[in-house]
């Protein structure tokens, strides 16, 4: 009878903890898209290139831009973030990479790397992120990106050279897959113009 009785209570609890479990309600997983930057296009250069090395830092951020999440600044200096739209990687991370690809495609140097590997280099940039972000301007959204960037002698550790750079391009679309094509366009032409100045001013300050 003990037995009995024991074997119906254990039956009880069971039913009562399998109808507790089903009327629990968990949250649906947010639908995610993840995006990369797309690649560079940028034709190689007919001058000849620097017999010097460079290696391209991660540049430095803040909280917001250091996270895979695509920022945008409606008004004022409200910021939020496209809801189920993610990058590839960490901001950062993405524009280095952008930035040694497009090095790499110009051809001015003898060689480019980053800091996500252990080569040594003659030369060595590092940088400061401060916007990488969609804003709007009478309606109209843009990408923007400003990014402070030095050029540094890896021996010494002088500064051989430093100049801020800003970017805006007119997005085609404000739906996500303009924001990544408009990102894009910006990201190529910063990085020509970083390009075009780390060249300058290595063919004149650069150790040898």
């Amino acid at each position: 009878m003990k037995q009995l009785r024991h074997r119906l209570m254990a039956g009880a609890t069971l039913i009562g903890l399998l109808s507790l479990s089903a009327c629990t309600v968990f949250p649906e997983a947010e639908s995610l898209t993840i995006y990369q930057l797309p690649a560079p296009e940028l034709e190689a250069s007919s001058a000849e290139s620097l017999p010097l090395s460079l290696r391209i830092g991660t540049p430095q951020a803040g909280s917001v831009l250091s996270s895979p999440r695509m920022v945008v600044n409606p008004q004022g200096n409200e910021l939020k973030t496209y809801k189920g739209a993610r990058w590839s990687d960490p901001v950062p991370a993405l524009l280095r990479e952008h930035l040694a690809r497009a090095f790499e495609q110009r051809q001015l140097f003898k060689a480019v790397s980053t800091d996500e590997n252990a080569f040594r280099a003659d030369i060595h940039m590092s940088s400061d992120l401060r916007r990488f972000q969609v804003i709007y301007r009478d309606a109209q959204p843009f990408a923007v990106i400003e990014l402070n960037a030095r050029l540094i002698d890896p021996v010494s550790r002088d500064i051989l050279a430093g100049k801020f750079f800003k970017v805006e391009q007119a997005l085609p679309a404000s739906q996500v897959p303009g924001v990544v094509e408009g990102f894009k366009q910006a990201s190529d032409e910063l990085a020509s113009q970083v390009i075009d100045w780390t060249r300058s001013t290595l063919e004149n300050t650069a150790p040898r």
